[in-house]
């Protein structure tokens, strides 16, 4: 029998809201279609933006978004997106040469924070800084945070019709500015953060700064962003905020056809995120040892060829989400939870129609992906102490082309927050049921009060708007308790507990 041991007086600590955060680009249709239709639609909307989008998001807590880009960000300028509709310009949009699309600008600043404030999450602004000036990047932060009446700026945003700052406290630094964010060297880019950063700083030292980070395990990129910014007459750790980090876990397969051995190979790079955030914040720590600058993991997810999806190549990346994708977003929420002394926001990529997302829409349709009921089922752990958790499972063997791996057995994390467990657990396996023992040290008995399960019959199974239910989680109150107690994992699950401790 495999055991979970949770240790609950051995607190990691705070699980940060923001973890559960997602990320939005002008990008085929995850804005246009996905989330503005159009205030004169006959899609339900709210002020133009899709309503069943808005209703469903908002149950899960989402906390955090960002905005605008990704690589839409670094050709982007912020008053093409502001005024009346009709006379803002048509632009040429960052991937018009992959899929031929022009940029309305129907969708910018203040429809994006009016979204936000639907669901009840904070806006993330990703800045261009590879192609205008510091000083726009400044006006922006001035144009959406100023008082009425105190600047111009802030007066042409009344006259936009918004009386109130929007109060945007998150500001990325440029995007991916070691590839298309400019093709910087760390050096280089270290250079043109302080320059922007100190611009921006100048209007309120409060504002939380994130700095472009590495491309996966591109230590090296860390390690000399960090040892130009030691050097700089000006270095204050207080200056930023986070340090962001991409890692797209790729394909194995593709998104609807796989074999074994290329499920659990998705699921160990899936499990490579542990690496990735321990590798950058060693390094971290020799510049930054009181750890005043967080990780920001503001793009993740799964990167499957194209087409896959409800448009069926339409949409660019739009891909389908299986049980398998489910998965993987178990084990990385799982592995931030368990790093949440090191990782203070995540940004699952994308919402809709695109890469990893949690909704597909295609004019009046409108469909959620098992990778929604996932953030759904882990929405407890927000805002929880971290505890730690040791297994003690069989590893599985596996082949990924002609190599022999090694994939965990299971993959868990645990909180606590007002005498309640949370616990959530990947059973990995692509046919087995895992039986195993829950074992509570520290504290006095425990009682589960409730249980999810998210699992379909076939592990390829998920939800299209012909089959809105095909992958959907069922929900039950066992009659579990004690200091430990045996639990039956179905194969290629997600099973959650709540856990009432005395």
């Amino acid at each position: 029998m495999e055991k979970i041991y949770v240790v609950i007086p051995d607190r990691i600590g705070t699980i940060n809201p923001n973890i559960y955060g997602h990320f939005v680009e002008h990008l085929g249709g995850v804005i246009y279609d996905g989330i503005w239709v159009g205030e004169d639609s006959n899609i339900p909307n709210i002020n133009g933006i899709r309503k069943d989008l808005v209703e469903l998001l908002r149950k899960i807590n989402p906390s955090v978004i960002r905005w605008p880009g990704g690589c839409f960000s670094e050709t982007y300028n912020w008053r093409d997106g502001i005024g009346p509709r009709e006379k803002r310009p048509k632009t040429v949009n960052w991937w018009y040469t992959l899929d031929g699309r022009l940029e309305p600008n129907e969708f910018g600043t203040h429809d994006f924070v009016k979204f936000c404030r639907l669901v009840g999450a904070e806006p993330y602004f990703a800045a261009n800084i590879a192609s205008i000036p510091p000083l726009e990047v400044r006006n922006w932060v001035e144009y959406c945070n100023f008082p009425s009446g105190t600047t111009t700026l802030a007066e042409l945003r009344r006259e936009n019709g918004s009386t109130e700052p929007f109060g945007v406290k998150y500001w990325g630094i440029g995007n991916e500015n070691w590839g298309g964010g400019g093709s910087f060297t760390p050096e280089d880019y270290c250079t043109e953060f302080r320059r922007v950063a100190t611009t921006v700083k100048s209007l309120d030292r409060d504002l939380r700064i994130i700095a472009c980070g590495a491309n996966g395990d591109d230590t090296e990129w860390t390690r000399r962003f960090f040892e130009k910014w030691k050097d700089s007459t000006i270095n204050d750790p207080v200056r930023f905020f986070g340090y962001s980090v991409h890692y797209y876990c790729g394909t194995a397969g593709n998104a609807l056809e796989f074999d074994s051995n290329q499920w659990y190979e998705l699921l160990y790079k899936a499990s490579y995120m542990e690496d990735i955030i321990v590798k950058h914040r060693k390094i971290m720590d020799i510049y930054d040892l009181e750890r005043k600058i967080g990780i920001a993991v503001d793009e993740w997810g799964c990167w499957h060829p194209e087409g896959s999806g409800p448009s069926k190549g339409k949409n660019l990346f739009e891909q389908q989400c299986t049980m398998r994708d489910a998965l993987v977003a178990g084990i990385t929420l799982n592995i931030f939870n368990n790093h949440c002394d090191k990782v203070i926001m995540a940004n699952v990529a994308q919402m809709v129609n695109c890469l990893h997302s949690l909704f597909f829409s295609d004019g009046e349709k409108f469909v959620v992906t098992p990778n929604y009921f996932v953030f759904d089922m882990y929405k407890g752990h927000q805002g929880g102490n971290t505890v730690k958790t040791i297994v003690e499972a069989e590893e599985i063997p596996f082949k990924a082309g002609d190599k022999e791996k090694r994939l965990f057995g299971l993959n868990c994390s645990a909180s606590i927050k007002d005498k309640k467990l949370t616990l959530t657990i990947v059973n990995p396996h692509f046919t087995d049921t895992c039986e195993t023992q829950i074992v509570l040290f520290g504290a006095g008995e425990g009682k589960v009060t409730r249980r999810i399960l998210l699992q379909a019959e076939d592990p390829h199974a998920f939800n299209d708007f012909d089959s809105p239910n095909m992958v959907k989680p069922k929900e039950d109150y066992p009659d579990l308790s004690g200091k430990d107690f045996a639990l039956t994992l179905p194969p290629a699950s997600i099973t959650l507990l709540e856990i009432e401790i005395s």
